[in-house]
């Protein structure tokens, strides 16, 4: 292959250059630094190529004149060396491929010619940034391949619940998606701006969320060498409208309560979704534990719900002691025939589990809004629009009249509850379990379910306070 006569390439010239036999290339005489060539191949491609003179270090010419040598002490007589402990600095020619022509023009060509020449002068290899572009994934690949990491090998040591690693997928895909087709090296903040703009116009709780996936993301393509910054790192969702969700606190009373009991009956909600917020009452277990439950976990002879460490926000494997009225509510859904296996509170002529978000969907329901002229509102619109609530406050209720009705101490209700120990010398050496009064108290509030919230004892009737032993 042989290069010809530099001469000022035009459109026109470039052109009318015909393939040969063989390839060859013409260098460019317009370009701003020497080096730019055009390659034409048989096929009649062609491409611009920079031919680049690199400093690389090498060892001395072993055979190189004694007095010439860097390392002589005297004229004709070379000092003893090692062979590859000397280095000089030396210069080697390489090639890189900018781009085909007539994608990238003549222009361009010369642009990217002249900074591969900056910064080969300056030291440094152009090719290895454009192979780490090159290697680089589009947004959509990076987080299927950080998912699938944080999947295998977890965060800290610590695999990730799956429930854990279905929210990052959420998030990316609600709040995060439009972002799929961009090569990782032209995502900027204010690409990442615009989505949580919009995202938060949606849920601002969610798109804040959203941003501590993406960074988390992000890091990890910086970890794997894929861009040399996260540029999400020190976004704040305040500038974006991604507040924080507001610290709740509604409680509901027991009227309340009784209330929402009578609207899981007057809605037409699926038994699944209407027994498993009857089971949240009964039992103050989060959403999502409720909506996952399955018969593995499940003693109802025993009275225990065994939940395993994956599916509990403390990743810490706890049991929920059943009252009665929980167990016979949890009987109404076994199968009629065959082993129990599987989630319990099911999709409606589906095998797979409800979702937390089914639940928090069927709260929501039951309080809207009616439109004009006063229909379509549901049968908590009142209570709605008075106390709005949510699912997760029913785990806050029971707290509450655990503590008014039945006269429960916070450690014990935090011990049913499943909360995690604060303290942590008391997390390290404190396991007890104290079954008897977790039961006990369990009893109780199933009782007190059963007199004043599933069924209506009249105005006339005070509830009673289970403290101590009396009932």
């Amino acid at each position: 292959m042989r290069t010809s006569n530099a001469e000022r390439l035009t459109p026109r010239k470039v052109e009318g250059m015909k393939p040969k036999a063989t390839r060859y290339r013409v260098a460019d005489g317009g370009a701003p630094a020497g080096g730019l060539l055009l390659e034409v191949r048989p096929s009649g491609g062609k491409s611009w190529v920079s031919r680049l003179s690199l400093p690389v270090m090498a060892p001395a010419d072993p055979d190189a004149e004694a007095g010439a040598s860097p390392y002589s002490d005297t004229a004709g007589a070379p000092a003893p060396r090692e062979e590859s402990a000397v280095l000089v600095r030396k210069v080697r020619r390489v090639d890189m491929t900018l781009g085909a022509w007539p994608v990238m023009g003549i222009e361009e060509a010369r642009a990217q010619h002249l900074e591969a020449v900056r910064q080969a002068a300056a030291g440094h290899d152009p090719r290895s940034a454009r192979l780490r572009v090159a290697a680089a994934p589009r947004f959509a690949e990076m987080m299927e391949r950080w998912l699938a990491h944080l999947e295998r090998h977890g965060k800290n040591g610590r695999l990730l619940k799956p429930a854990s690693l279905t929210d990052h997928r959420r998030r990316w895909r609600d709040y995060l998606g439009r972002l799929d087709p961009l090569p990782l090296a032209d995502l900027d903040r204010a690409a990442i701006a615009v989505e949580l703009t919009r995202g938060a116009e949606r849920s601002p709780t969610r798109a804040r969320a959203a941003l501590v996936t993406l960074k988390a993301a992000l890091a990890w393509a910086v970890a794997q060498g894929w861009i040399a910054e996260n540029p999400a790192e020190g976004m704040k969702g305040e500038a974006y409208g991604a507040n924080a969700s507001p610290v709740r606190d509604v409680v509901l009373s027991l009227e309340e309560l009784r209330q929402l009991w009578a609207a899981l009956d007057a809605a037409r909600l699926s038994a699944a979704v209407r027994d498993a917020l009857r089971l949240a009452v009964l039992t103050g277990a989060r959403r999502g534990e409720v909506a996952g439950m399955r018969w593995e976990e499940l003693d109802l002879a025993a009275g225990v719900w065994r939940l395993p460490e994956g599916r509990t926000k403390t990743s810490t494997a706890r049991p929920v002691y059943l009252s009665p009225e929980a167990v016979e509510t949890l009987r109404q859904h076994l199968p009629a025939t065959g082993e129990a296996a599987g989630p319990v509170f099911r999709m409606p002529g589906r095998a797979e589990a409800i979702t937390p978000d089914t639940l928090s969907a069927a709260v929501r329901r039951l309080q809207r809004q009616p439109g004009k002229g006063g229909r379509g509102g549901g049968p908590l619109a009142v209570l709605g629009k008075r106390k709005p609530f949510t699912a997760h406050d029913l785990r806050r209720t029971c707290a509450t009249l655990w503590a008014e009705y039945l006269g429960a101490e916070p450690h014990l209700i935090g011990l049913a509850l499943g909360h995690a120990q604060r303290d942590s010398v008391a997390r390290r050496y404190q396991h007890a379990t104290r079954e008897g009064e977790q039961r006990e108290m369990l009893r109780r509030w199933g009782a007190l379910v059963a007199d004043h919230v599933a069924a209506d004892p009249g105005a006339a009737v005070v509830p009673f306070r289970l403290a101590g032993t009396g009932e």
